[in-house]
């Protein structure tokens, strides 16, 4: 190899060598000190782009872990409510047993009666000052709402807090001491085959309540009918109703100038419920729905003055110990489906994290044993520099 002293190319190669270990050096120092593998898109794009989906992912199911956290909250807030409610509605009803006693004066009815209407306001309080971070739980103004338990769009947890607990809104029990009529709309419509959807109305209450008809005719065939008239369906309907026996529930047909309709008849006291009565190969179905009794009988006007009115209120008090006893049943359910969801949740986290973690962190084992290297290769490249540079120094030795 030729000498020369205008271009040392061996200097310029172990700079080049000596450029490269520092960049490894500087590498790996910045790898030991962040922790991180990747800590600018140079280092790995394509890996930059999934860790930072993971970790917005990671981000949202954390915060969705602490909503499914409140929402255990605001159950646990409204069932311990509940539990007090529970424990008022069953001193009621003892003192509602012992006021139906015959042996007690009235004036010792008058003294359970106070303490009836005291546990009485304190439900209705209860009730009405329950609250979970301002929102009331048991008035039924929370109604229905949804909790965001995923982290993504929709995925979320329903809790339903629409039944009141309120004094008007429990123990509701339809009550008749005279016979009270009900009026079904007409049922002339009905085609063979066909259902219709019929509304019972009343002047004692604001909701309706629906009968749907189903195959009238089907049922009808089976009896020798093969082309009934209205009166014929209407009345097959009412036989149906009048089979199930309902207590104190009779149902008749009556012409109302030329349509034929059912008129049904509460003679004794009655609490509406769902009942079926078979017809060949379908059925037809009375519900009253939810809230058929709303202004029929509470425990707002509860009391136990009478032997009479106490023997009501053990009944009104059954019916709101049951209502109370559901929706307690529906946030113990609600409760256990939170914790199921943050356990899924903090599994969900787990993976995901350590699959980040695989991307995006640091091996310190490989990182260090790159810095050993870097640290080896700078200080041979910078002996060999010097040696490198020292080369145009022999050329002045063949000048001498």
């Amino acid at each position: 190899m030729a000498l020369g002293i205008n271009t040392n190319v061996a200097s310029l190669s172990a700079q080049n060598q000596l450029n490269k270990s520092q960049g490894m050096n500087d590498q790996a120092l910045e790898r030991l000190s962040s922790g991180l593998r990747i800590n600018s898109a140079k280092d790995d794009a394509a890996g930059l782009a999934i860790s930072t989906r993971f970790q917005s992912q990671i981000s949202g199911l954390n915060v969705a872990t602490r909503n499914a956290n409140d929402g255990i909250s605001l159950a646990q807030t409204a069932e311990g409510a509940l539990d007090e409610i529970t424990n008022n509605l069953q001193r009621i009803r003892e003192l509602s047993v012992q006021a139906a006693n015959a042996t007690n004066s009235s004036s010792d009815r008058e003294a359970l009666n106070d303490e009836v209407q005291q546990r009485i306001s304190e439900i209705d309080r209860i009730s009405s000052q329950t609250a979970f971070n301002g929102l009331k739980v048991l008035d039924g103004t929370f109604g229905q709402a949804s909790f965001q338990v995923g982290a993504n769009a929709g995925e979320t947890i329903g809790v339903n807090l629409t039944q009141s607990t309120r004094q008007d809104s429990i123990g509701e029990v339809f009550q008749s001491t005279a016979a009270q009529n009900f009026e079904v709309g007409d049922v002339s419509g009905a085609a063979a085959g066909g259902a219709i959807t019929v509304a019972l109305g009343s002047d004692f209450t604001g909701n309706a309540i629906a009968i749907e008809i189903g195959d009238i005719d089907a049922g009808l065939a089976e009896e020798g009918i093969d082309s009934p008239t209205s009166g014929q369906r209407a009345q097959f309907v009412a036989d149906e109703i009048n089979r199930a026996g309902i207590g104190g529930l009779y149902a008749d047909v009556v012409d109302d100038g030329g349509t034929s309709k059912i008129q049904l008849t509460a003679t004794d006291e009655l609490r509406f419920d769902t009942f079926t009565a078979a017809a060949g190969a379908t059925a037809q179905s009375l519900d009253t729905g939810a809230n058929v009794a709303a202004e029929t009988g509470s425990l707002e006007d509860l009391s136990v003055s009478t032997v009479a009115d106490a023997n009501n209120a053990i009944i009104r008090i059954d019916t709101a110990l049951g209502s109370v006893n559901e929706l307690r049943g529906q946030l113990g359910a609600v409760q256990n489906r939170f914790e199921s969801t943050i356990a899924n949740l903090s599994t969900s986290v787990e993976n995901l994290s350590a699959s980040n973690s695989r991307i995006l962190d640091a091996d310190f084992a490989a990182e260090t044993a790159n810095l050993a290297k870097s640290q080896v290769l700078q200080q041979a490249g910078i002996s060999v520099l010097a040696q490198a540079n020292a080369r145009p120094q022999q050329v002045l030795s063949l000048l001498q």
